[in-house]
């Protein structure tokens, strides 16, 4: 079965979460010290939008990655083979 060493990983122990993490944080801050500062709406309709894509494509990400180490367990079980599917 699987060690559960491997999977009790907490996000904050994730380089790749605590990347994402900055990375939203800092575009956050910077859309609202461009509110404050009057930036044209084309600036602030860029940052949320650069936002809006990196939710995204981490969310996307992390699902994809979630199906891959299901699909590689199901797999490794065995149970792959009995010709059932799983979605």
């Amino acid at each position: 079965m699987y060690r559960s060493a491997d999977y009790d990983k907490t996000p904050l122990k994730s380089k790749k979460f605590l990347a994402y993490m900055f990375s939203n944080a800092v575009l956050k801050i910077y859309t609202f010290y461009a509110t404050l500062r009057g930036e044209s709406d084309f600036v602030i309709i860029a940052t949320l939008l650069c936002s809006t894509f990196l939710d995204t494509g981490y969310i996307l990400g992390q699902a994809s990655l979630d199906r891959f180490v299901r699909v590689a367990g199901i797999m490794k079980d065995g149970s792959g083979e009995s010709g059932s599917s799983h979605s």
